[in-house]
Formats: structure tokens, sequence, C-alpha cells
């Protein structure tokens, strides 16, 4: 019996440091969290005095391709150099399918909402949300579930619950649309959530260095230049700034508040089976001064993937819900 109960006292001590650590993760993740008010970042009046949310649309940007770009000009002879560098997400047991990013969607709005929960934080059903007529009457696109592109970025977009795009994620509601807004909130009886992440897989960096000199001979002047290359690719899913739009939340005052990411929150998660560079990838560079490094692929399997953006997103509901706690205290 004494070995049982020993046994059972280091569990909970176990448990009890683990929960701690939880939540010192979380409220550091939410220091990363900047709430901007009336495109300022004055005092903030919902967040401060959140009891509950609705959450009528989750827009999660998911990418497969990261690229990054660097320009230096050296100064004393005006030379201009570039590089860039591309990582590719690769699924080894057949390409990720929009059941899967559908998966991962719904699975984070249902985390987000048992945090809030546990946090104090109560929440409105989706089936109450989809009644009202403002999420029915939705006039913007719904989340393009193909693959876009943009600046080597290559991404799926995908809405939690298959759910509609109410709200475009580059400004608020405006005109007529606006007050319907206030509207929906007033009869949800609680703020309105807009959110807008993205899922990366990798961090990705590359670094230029020009050094100009020149020699002095008898009868010479020899000038030179040289250029050195770094890059650094490596798996690590994570939430970052979304390209699509930020997120927002907007009360039955008309009221908004918005959400950006200062820093990346990192999952932690492993979830590569191979890192490789492949040189195949390699596209045509229109500019000469600009050199591009060999690609690197990031190999995985769709359940590790899903497994890997789960954590990640995971992070960003409990670092809300601790940054909701931090403002009622202050």
């Amino acid at each position: 019996m004494k070995k049982i109960i020993i046994t059972a006292a280091m569990a909970v001590a176990i448990m009890s440091s683990q929960a701690a650590r939880a939540q010192g993760e979380a409220e550091k993740n939410a220091e990363a969290l900047t709430v901007g008010v009336g495109g300022t970042f004055g005092k903030p009046k919902i967040l401060n005095h959140m009891e509950n949310l609705a959450i009528p649309q989750v827009t999660i940007n998911y990418k497969l391709t990261t690229t990054e770009r660097v320009t230096t000009k050296e100064k004393s002879s005006g030379q201009i150099a570039g590089a860039k560098i591309t990582a590719y997400l690769e699924t080894t047991d057949g390409a990720l399918t929009t059941a899967d990013f559908q998966e991962v969607s719904d699975y984070f709005y249902s985390y987000f909402q048992k945090a809030l929960k546990a946090g104090g934080i109560d929440t409105i059903a989706w089936s109450r949300i989809i009644a009202e007529d403002f999420y029915k009457e939705a006039d913007e696109k719904k989340a393009d579930e193909d693959q876009a592109k943009k600046g080597g970025q290559v991404w799926v977009a995908n809405n939690a619950n298959n759910g509609n795009t109410i709200y475009g994620g580059k400004i608020g509601f405006t005109f007529g649309k606006g007050t319907r807004a206030v509207k929906f909130a007033k009869a949800l009886d609680a703020p309105t959530g807009y959110f807008y992440l993205t899922v990366d897989f990798a961090d990705v960096t590359v670094g230029l260095d020009i050094k100009s000199g020149e020699h002095t001979g008898w009868y010479t002047i020899t000038r030179t230049t040289s250029f050195k290359y770094d890059a650094y690719v490596k798996p690590n899913m994570k939430i970052t700034t979304n390209e699509l739009g930020m997120s927002m939340i907007e009360n039955g005052k008309g009221v908004v508040e918005t959400l950006t990411l200062s820093e990346e929150l990192e999952s932690n998660a492993s979830y590569s089976t191979a890192v490789n560079e492949d040189q195949s990838r390699m596209k045509n560079n229109p500019f000469r001064f600009a050199k591009e490094m060999k690609p690197v692929v990031i190999e995985t399997t769709r359940a590790q993937y899903k497994a890997a953006a789960k954590k990640a997103l995971e992070k960003y509901a409990d670092a809300f819900v601790a940054k909701v706690k931090i403002m009622k205290k202050d």
C-alpha cells in the first residue's frame, strides 16, 4: 500500500509540474500576441473584460512552400547582390488532401472552445452562430482550398467547420455590413472573433555579405568584390503572421480590436522523417545579381504533419486564453 501511495503522489507531482510548465509557456507566448485598438495600440476594452466569445470564423493558411530572400548593396562599390532559398514540404505517403486540412482546422476550433471554457471564458455554440442571418448572408469569398502562390510562398487556405468567410481579413466591416456585424454580436450576446492564422513548417533564413577592396600596384589598381552566402533550413511547425489577413474581435457596441503576432509560436514537435537538398527544383533566375541556393525538401507523413500542426495551433489557443487572463489582471 505504501508503494502505491508513493507512486500516486509522484504521478500527481509530475502532472502538476507539467501543468505549471505548460502554463508558463502559454504566458510567454501570450507576450507575442499584440492587441491593436482602432488601428492604434491604445487601451483595449474587449479582451480585458472578456467573459464570453463567439467564433464565427477561423481561417487557417497552411504553407506548403516557404521562400526567403535577401538583397544587399555594398556601400563603397555600389555592388548589389541577392540570394534566396526555398523549402518544400513533401508528404511521402501521398499529398495532403482537403480532408486533412479540414481535420486540423476543425480540431483547432474544438480545442480553442475547450481552452476558452477551461480559462473561464464561455463560448457560443456553432449551431447558434450559423443560425443568424448575418452568417448565412456572408458575401466574402470562401477560403480558397486550392493552392495559392505569392512571392515564392505556396499555401492552402481552409475554414474551420467548412464555414463561411464573413470577414476578409484586411479591414474591418464597413457601411451597412458594419452595422449588421454589430447587430450580429448583440444577437449572440458576445464579442465575435474572426481569426486568421498561418501554419508554417520550417525555419528558413538566408544571409549575404559583400566585401570590396582594391590593391594598388606599380601601374594598375586591382579592385575585387567577394560574396559570402549562407542559408539555414530547419523543420519547425509553428504559427506565424498570416499573409491573408489579421485576426479581429468586435463587440455589440462596434468596438474593434485586432490581434497580430510579434513573434512566432513554435510547436516544438518533431515531425520530419528526412531533410534533403534537391537541385532539380531550382528554377531559372531572371535576375543575374541574385543567387538561388539549393532548395531543401522536408519530408514527413500526413499523420505526422497533422499531429504537429495541431500542436502548433494549440499553442495559439493557450496563448490567447493566457493573454485574456493577464489583461484582466492589469
